[in-house]
C-alpha cells in the first residue's frame, strides 16, 4: 500500500519502512527490534515469523501477532520467552484464538 508507506515515512522519522514481497526481501542489514502482524491463513503467520526471525541479529528482539493453535505452538513456542492470549473476537469479523508472542535470538 504506497500510501500507507508513505504516511509512515513522513510521520515517523528514524523508522525506516520498507514496502515489497516479505518472503523474497533481502536484507543488507540484519535488524535489533521486528514487530510485525503477519497474514493468519494456511499457516503464513508461522513462516513469516520464522522468516523475520533469521533476520534478527543476535539479541534482536521480534514481536508478533498470530494464531494460537496447536501448529503455532509447536512451531514458534521452542522460540519464545513471552506468549501473551489475547481475547477472542481481537480481529473483527473472527472468532480465532490470537496471542502476541515475542522470539529472541
Amino acid at each position: 500500500n504506497s500510501g500507507l508507506v508513505r504516511y509512515l515515512r513522513e510521520n515517523f522519522n528514524g523508522v525506516r519502512v520498507q514496502c515489497g514481497d516479505f518472503m523474497e526481501w533481502q536484507p543488507v542489514q540484519y535488524y535489533s527490534r521486528i514487530i510485525m502482524n503477519p497474514p493468519f491463513s494456511h499457516g503464513q503467520d508461522i513462516r513469516h515469523i520464522l522468516r523475520a526471525f533469521s533476520l534478527l541479529r543476535p539479541g534482536g528482539v521480534l514481536v508478533a501477532v498470530c494464531l494460537n493453535g496447536p501448529r503455532q505452538q509447536e512451531k514458534l513456542f521452542p522460540f519464545s520467552d513471552v506468549r501473551k492470549e489475547l481475547p477472542r473476537g481481537t480481529f473483527a469479523y473472527t472468532d480465532v484464538p490470537t496471542m502476541i508472542i515475542r522470539l529472541r535470538a
